[in-house]
């Protein structure tokens, strides 16, 4: 037997060859230590998937039960049984207060309930995939311009929410979300015997849709026109960078950070524009107005006009008119602006305080976030844009927010425009002046913006205003 040289006993006797228990101890400790770690980050990565997907449910649960609301006949747009009221703060019945329901979230709005209709108020139960909820429908009783419904009820709300059920990977108490829509009666009608103003006259809805052609022209241009400019920037089809709208209509039309001219509001819808191969569906293109800004995913599915990100509404230049440069070089790109061609010689047209905006809206690359839209409604005389006074409760501007704003297809939002014109019930409108309207995106957590779509038969964002007087016409 060989005996083992002292030096390499003393080496294996302090443990210069193998490992002590407290070594084997510590390291085990180590392990075990980073193996937490690495599972609570996966843990973390998977309730954030987790809670995603559920976003992502509840959005496509409300687009869908609203839109099987829409699609019944008028008449049966009501529900079949009363909702009864439950407490807690997120609780969506927690709104009802006898046959009412309060439309807004913080407590007012406190609108009557639409009964004996088809519609099961809930709450219902849903599940897909893993995600489960319930859904509550409410219809109420809407405010309607009195030029359509001086004698009879022809509005109707609709109000979707859904409310998640409470899980460990999901998170707990999350806010139920909802989405409105205004439905009205196809056949309402104005009685023979006009509303009487307070000047007199009969109420008449200004329509004015917003076009894609500057206002420096007298007319909206044709989708081949469109595209002829679209050409100059080397882009397909009616595709374009965004119009830079901060100038004067003189301006012409401008891109970059370039003041330019407003586009038009316009009195006329768009036109349908045939296809010249008859064994195509009639359609007409959608366009991109803003190829300048791009989304980094599928950008082909990016159409419309996008409007990035903007500063809180009461710090944006919304009615300041440019000569020059914006020290902001994506200003253009944040505010968007409208004008009507100036007003002739008149009539007395003036505003009596009620009207609304439709916009077709996305949000960009699908995202499901919170989104603010800031709009501002102001007269333009020369080159100054003055807001029609402090007129939405003490603020030039007026906002519209979504907790989900629409994310899986092209959306219609109706924002009610109800704005104070003084003592004397109307804001006279003088010959030569201009109508506008302009819209902006306020910051928020997580929202990158919105597309909206216009100056498309099926997608006609516009804008009405109640009036007294003749309206304008121009040629």
């Amino acid at each position: 037997m060989t005996a083992v040289p002292r030096g390499a006993a003393a080496r294996l006797a302090s443990g210069q060859e193998g490992m002590t228990v407290v070594e084997v101890v510590v390291a085990g400790m180590i392990l075990v230590i980073g193996s937490l770690g690495v599972l609570g980050m996966v843990d973390g990565a998977t309730r954030s998937t987790f809670r995603a997907e559920q976003s992502q449910v509840v959005s496509n649960v409300l687009q869908r039960e609203m839109e099987k609301i829409r699609e019944l006949p008028y008449d049966e747009i009501g529900l079949s049984s009363a909702p009864s009221h439950e407490s807690g703060s997120n609780e969506p019945n927690s709104r009802i207060t006898g046959s009412a329901f309060y439309s807004k979230r913080n407590g007012t709005g406190l609108k009557s309930l639409v009964l004996e209709g088809a519609v099961a108020p809930g709450p219902e139960p849903f599940q897909v995939e893993n995600v489960k909820g319930q859904v509550y429908r409410y219809v109420v009783w809407d405010v309607c311009p009195e030029s359509t419904c001086n004698d009879g009820e022809y509005l109707k709300r609709a109000i979707v929410a859904v409310k998640l059920e409470t899980t460990a990977s999901g998170g707990v108490d999350r806010r139920y979300q909802e989405i409105q829509s205004q439905i009205v009666d196809p056949e309402a009608a104005p009685s023979e015997n006009s509303v009487t103003a307070p000047s007199g006259g009969s109420v008449t809805p200004w329509w004015l849709w917003l076009t894609d052609t500057t206002c420096d022209r007298s007319e909206p241009q044709t989708p081949l026109e469109r595209s002829e400019v679209g050409a100059l920037f080397g882009q397909p089809e009616g595709d374009h960078p965004a119009h830079n709208t901060r100038g004067v209509c003189a301006d012409g039309l401008k891109v970059e950070n370039e003041p330019g001219a407003p586009d038009l509001l316009w009195p006329e819808a768009p036109v349908l524009i045939e296809e010249e191969d008859p064994e195509k569906e009639s359609e007409s293109p959608v366009y991109d107005y803003a190829t300048d800004v791009e989304p980094l995913v599928e950008p082909d599915r990016d159409k419309g006009l996008q409007i990035l990100l903007g500063g809180q509404c009461g710090a944006m230049p919304a009615t300041e008119v440019r000569s020059e440069p914006d020290s902001d070089g994506t200003m253009f790109q944040q505010l968007h602006k409208w004008i009507t061609p100036p007003v002739k010689s008149t009539s007395n047209l003036a505003l009596t305080g009620e009207g609304a905006l439709y916009l077709w809206t996305q949000s960009i690359e699908h995202g499901v976030y919170p989104v603010t839209v800031c709009i501002w409604l102001f007269t333009r005389e020369g080159g100054e844009d003055t807001p029609i006074a402090q007129t939405f409760e003490g603020l030039p501007y007026t906002t519209y927010s979504k907790a989900t704003w629409p994310s899986t297809g092209w959306s219609e939002i109706v924002v009610p425009l109800s704005f104070n014109t003084g003592e004397t019930g109307e804001i006279p409108l003088p010959e030569g002046s201009r109508i506008g309207v302009a819209i902006s995106v306020q910051a928020g957590e997580h929202t990158s913006g919105i597309q909206t779509l216009y100056d498309e038969p099926s997608f006609d964002s516009r804008l009405s205003l109640d009036t007294v007087g003749e309206l304008p016409e121009w040629p």
